[in-house]
């Protein structure tokens, strides 16, 4: 005789509801890394898009924008967007052509609420900085050689006196002077000797005037009023640039103001 044992409709009911909340926790985690996705594309492309705005960029500039690591939902319900990269590669500030970075932490989805930390790093290649300084046009007629050695620029030329060619040179150092950039010297030679900065004065006078502006270099009225030259160096064969914009509101009203340059 065979015995046949049967299950409780209670036992069929509770696992039914089992298997009913375990699909439903999946759909519900796979309608969240869905919204995730489209919340981070959505602000990926809002980023791009103002940042475009606020440099004055094509809208078929290069820029890249990643947002880091974690949900964008989960930080977008604090208010924030933890961390945001920006690359703009090639960029084209106030002539000189290089790359730039944007690095901003904290990034408040209202407007009106200022950024925690953000900065802004310029990198211009040795060609472009031989090309800005050789145009300025009180170093012009010196025919200036420009080349980028470890942290100093080396700028070397050619003056006439009492009708013979004298060969001058200087090593520079960049800083940041007043909030613009500038250069300290370091040494000058003249006619194959190492003279102090005031004998090139002495021969030709405001040459280390020339030599300490940053000027062809200067880059802020390109960039908002707000981001503040932080450092000048050089690294890698090229002008470093960072700017700072701590605190900012990231709204047009605030990106919209560019800064200014000093007169060559």
């Amino acid at each position: 005789m065979t015995t046949v044992v049967e299950v409780p409709r209670r036992m069929h009911r509770g696992r039914n509801a089992v298997i009913v909340l375990i699909i439903v926790v999946v759909v519900l985690v796979a309608l969240f890394f869905v919204g995730d996705y489209v919340a981070k594309k959505y602000a990926t492309d809002y980023v791009r898009t103002q940042i475009a705005s606020s440099l004055g960029l094509p809208s078929t500039a290069p820029v890249t924008v990643s947002l880091g690591s974690g949900s964008i939902l989960l930080q977008a319900a604090t208010g924030h967007i933890d961390d945001v990269y920006v690359t703009v590669d090639p960029i084209v500030l106030d002539g000189l052509s290089g790359s730039a970075t944007l690095v901003a932490h904290g990034v408040p989805l209202n407007q009106t609420t200022p950024v925690k930390s953000l900065d802004v790093t310029v990198f211009v290649p040795s060609s472009t900085v031989a090309t800005a300084i050789s145009r300025v046009p009180s170093l012009a007629a010196l025919k200036p050689k420009v080349t980028l050695s470890g942290h100093h620029i080396a700028v070397t030329g050619t003056v006439s006196l009492f009708g013979f060619p004298q060969g001058i040179g200087a090593t520079l150092t960049p800083r940041v002077t007043a909030g613009n950039p500038s250069f300290s010297i370091d040494s000058a030679t003249f006619d194959n000797a190492t003279v102090s900065a005031s004998v090139l004065d002495r021969y030709l006078p405001g040459l280390t005037t020339l030599l300490e502006s940053g000027t062809s270099l200067c880059i802020a009225n390109d960039l908002p009023k707000a981001f503040t030259l932080s450092s000048v160096t050089i690294s890698g064969g090229s002008i470093v640039s960072t700017f700072n914009g701590d605190g900012v509101e990231l709204n047009s009203a605030a990106l919209a103001q560019k800064g200014t340059c000093p007169a060559n």
